[in-house]
């Protein structure tokens, strides 16, 4: 409360002494300051470069992945074409089993002179099949003398054999087969123990 003519006192402390000018070192730092710069818009043809970037890039991607679905394609395309021709020729194996069996069973019963023209056309027949197998790419496996490999050799029993180290193929009961790199038939073998 004032009594009259007196004045109203501010509460807040003054900085400034009497007889001083008010600071104005705040005044000239902020004038010191430049004002932020408003980015410049950039030109049309800076806009449209940096699409084309992004639609290069965008096409480059496009244009790898295709190339690798084809790769991929041709690849299951051939691994499947594999798959395919040896089930197809794996039965063919039977028969040709069975053309060394007849050979076998001939040689075996051949008294007569009469039976020699048979067994030659027999063995013409089977040569015949398997050049056929042969040109197909399936090759006869090398299986006896060697180390057992499960990967390639189907044991069917052991015999102890002084003369052999255990482990070695020392008869072949059936003939294992190849096609390309794929065990068509393992080699059914006996082993050393």
């Amino acid at each position: 409360m004032t009594v009259p003519g007196e004045q109203e006192m501010d509460p807040r402390p003054d900085d400034n002494t009497p007889g001083e000018a008010p600071d104005d070192s705040i005044d000239e730092e902020l004038n010191d300051e430049e004002p932020p710069e408003e980015p410049e818009e950039p030109s049309l043809e800076e806009v449209l470069r940096a699409e084309r970037d992004v639609f290069e890039e965008k096409w480059l991607r496009v244009v790898a992945e295709l190339d690798n679905v084809r790769k991929r394609s041709r690849r299951e395309v051939l691994e499947t074409r594999r798959f395919t021709q040896a089930d197809i020729l794996r039965p063919l194996l039977e028969i040709q089993d069975n053309f060394e069996r007849a050979l076998q069973s001939v040689a075996e019963n051949s008294d007569t002179d009469e039976s020699g023209g048979f067994r030659e056309g027999v063995e013409l027949i089977f040569q015949k099949f398997r050049g056929v197998l042969k040109d197909r790419g399936v090759e006869p496996m090398e299986a006896m003398g060697a180390e057992f490999d499960p990967n390639f050799h189907e044991a069917v029993g052991q015999l102890a054999r002084e003369d052999t180290e255990p482990g070695r193929v020392i008869e072949v009961v059936q003939q294992g087969f190849h096609f390309g790199d794929m065990v068509l038939r393992p080699a059914r073998v006996i082993i050393s123990s």
